[in-house]
């Protein structure tokens, strides 16, 4: 299995400077393809380690949309969602416990 970890990791960083070269191309097609591209890797990444990606991220949109205040997000000066009083993080362990079920 390392050999694979090492194989998946190299190619979602090949596909992340892909992405930053789509962005310098300013090329929606070719933004578009790499995020595809980094899904897909990433994606199959997590299923080598037999992790449930699609629970997972489930869980993590319920934690993001925990940071909204009033139903609105905090925004950091660039942008970023900051966490709200209503903040909880993922619990993916929760998650990966419901593999033994």
């Amino acid at each position: 299995m390392p050999k694979a970890q090492e194989l998946f990791g190299g190619l979602i960083v090949e596909e992340l400077q892909e992405l930053a070269l789509g962005f310098d191309n300013g090329d929606p097609v070719e933004i578009f393809d790499a995020i595809c591209d980094i899904i897909y890797v990433t994606w199959q990444q997590a299923h080598l380690h037999g992790y449930p990606v699609a629970e997972g991220l489930k869980e993590v949109h319920r934690s993001n949309m925990s940071k909204l205040q009033g139903g609105k997000p905090l925004l950091r000066e660039d942008g970023k969602v900051l966490k709200g009083d209503q903040f909880s993080e993922p619990n993916l362990e929760e998650v990966l416990r419901s593999l033994d079920d």
